[in-house]
């Protein structure tokens, strides 16, 4: 199959942050081993003769000496702006005739008869594809994350939307006017879009003393979810008839969403904690409980895929990410490819370079702790910048766009709300081709600590598979990209 090529004609220190933006882009439309990064001179007349794609960006002056089906100016002021390592000001965001907000570039965000495009989409695409406010901004929360409202999007309001996509679909107007070229949005093999849907399970045992503590004692008193007294006392009466009733709430929770999986034919990725250094924010250690075994056995039935949640020190840690992984994998008797942080919690400056080392395949820690929505602004998986290095990794990453605690605990949303909102960013998904990434842990339908936990799950999951998704595991996206 004949060929994309991406010409470039950037600065040189700025050209692994083009060519990972440009090629990150046009895997909307393209699968990735199709697309070639070449310098803007680097093309045969072979080459561009059965090139089904030619996307040019440099400077507006090398327009008419280069060959292309795109032209997409490069602005002086971003290579400027990168160099600074600075958050963008929301004030400097530039919003284009058609109301597209971009970084850097004219207002005028097209031409398209001549099939150039003023506004530099791969510049300001790099921000949000980079998570550069991960790196930039210094105020963050008490986990040392960032803060929703403390980043562009949140500033800006965009959490919902997906700024990139729409960059993405700017190229393909042009190219649909230049050339007569219609770019539909790549499929999932037969399929529209694709859905991972994942489990961090920090727990899998409801009847141990520190649960009795959290919920006797922590939350009533301590009150550290600042809840009214009323609701405090309820949570407690209630969480104290769970822990006498028989079985236990979290196997229960945990065997009932595997159930309605195997009923809608969702292939569940189950992220397992390997404790081995507890912090206060970690549960106890759980890979030798006898309900271990009969988690594994029904993944397996399910034909999902187990991965790592590393730890809440392990984020900062190469030795213990390590000896984490090493320890989980003998426990399941083969590799781990697929990894989530606990709290989403890790260094963003090495985070890229610390799960290449250890061999982790796909990651999909990138979003919000406390909102729902689409923190790259993308909704197409894509292969970690690592900005220490300058260069594109190793690691896929598949962002978390939805976690039923996000929705229900620090949104507020009520369980119909939460559905509501969880059904609109399927839709976003479905129409803009990609893959849609939920978690849920492992109390997502204990009704005592995950209220409408149960209700969201089951309701947004048939909606879900209403809209045709190819169910994939964190594992196996790479094989459709």
């Amino acid at each position: 199959m004949a060929s994309v090529y991406a010409l470039i004609d950037v600065p040189e220190t700025f050209r692994p942050k083009a060519g990972f933006a440009l090629k990150t882009m046009l895997s909307a439309f393209f699968m990735l081993g199709d697309i070639r990064v070449k310098e803007f001179d680097a093309l045969s007349s072979d080459e561009l003769k059965a090139a089904r794609l030619v996307v040019f960006y440099g400077p507006v002056t090398r327009f008419e000496s280069v060959r292309a089906d795109v032209y997409i100016a490069f602005d002086e002021q971003g290579f400027l702006f990168y160099d600074q390592r600075i958050p963008f000001l929301p004030a400097n965001v530039i919003e284009t005739e058609d109301k597209l907000p971009v970084l850097f570039g004219r207002s005028k965000a097209a031409d398209l008869p001549s099939g150039r495009i003023y506004a530099d989409l791969i510049s300001s695409a790099f921000y949000f594809l980079s998570d550069w406010d991960s790196l930039v901004v210094e105020q963050k929360d008490e986990h040392g994350r960032l803060r929703y409202n403390d980043s562009l999007l949140g500033k800006l309001d965009l959490a919902d939307r997906p700024v990139v996509n729409e960059y993405c679909e700017l190229i393909r107007e042009v190219s649909q006017v230049r050339k007569g070229i219609t770019l539909p949005h790549k499929k999932i093999g037969e399929h529209e879009f694709a859905a991972c849907i994942t489990h961090d399970f920090d727990r899998i045992k409801k009847k141990y003393a520190g649960t009795v503590k959290r919920e006797l004692f922590d939350l009533p008193v301590k009150n550290p979810l600042n809840q009214p007294f009323g609701e405090r006392i309820v949570r407690a009466f209630d969480s104290a008839k769970d822990l006498v009733k028989n079985g236990d709430g979290y196997e229960r929770s945990i065997l009932g969403m595997f159930e309605i999986e195997r009923k809608l034919g969702i292939k569940p990725t189950v992220l397992f904690k390997s404790i081995l250094q507890k912090h206060e924010r970690d549960a106890a250690d759980y890979l030798e409980y006898p309900f271990m075994n009969e988690i594994l056995r029904i993944i397996e039935e399910l034909k999902g895929d187990c991965g790592l949640h590393a730890s809440y020190l392990a984020g900062y840690s190469k030795e213990l990410f390590t000896a984490e992984k090493n320890r989980l994998e003998n426990r399941l008797g083969n590799k781990v490819g697929a990894h989530r942080f606990h709290y989403l919690r890790y260094d963003a400056a090495k985070v890229a370079g610390l799960l290449e080392a250890n061999g982790i395949r796909s990651d999909s820690s990138i979003g919000w702790a406390e909102r729902a929505g689409l923190r790259s602004g993308f909704t197409f998986p894509y292969y970690l910048f690592d900005a220490e290095r300058n260069t594109t990794c190793k690691v896929l990453e598949i962002p978390m766009q939805m976690m039923e605690m996000q929705l229900l605990y620090n949104q507020g949303l009520s369980a119909e709300k939460a559905v509501q909102f969880a059904n609109r960013q399927a839709d976003t998904v479905k129409k803009y081709g990609g893959v849609l990434c939920w978690n849920f842990h492992h109390h997502a339908l204990d009704t005592v600590e995950a209220k409408g936990g149960s209700v969201l799950f089951e309701q947004s999951l048939s909606y879900l598979q209403s809209l045709n998704p190819m169910f994939l595991t964190l594992g196996n996206v790479h094989e459709t990209i």
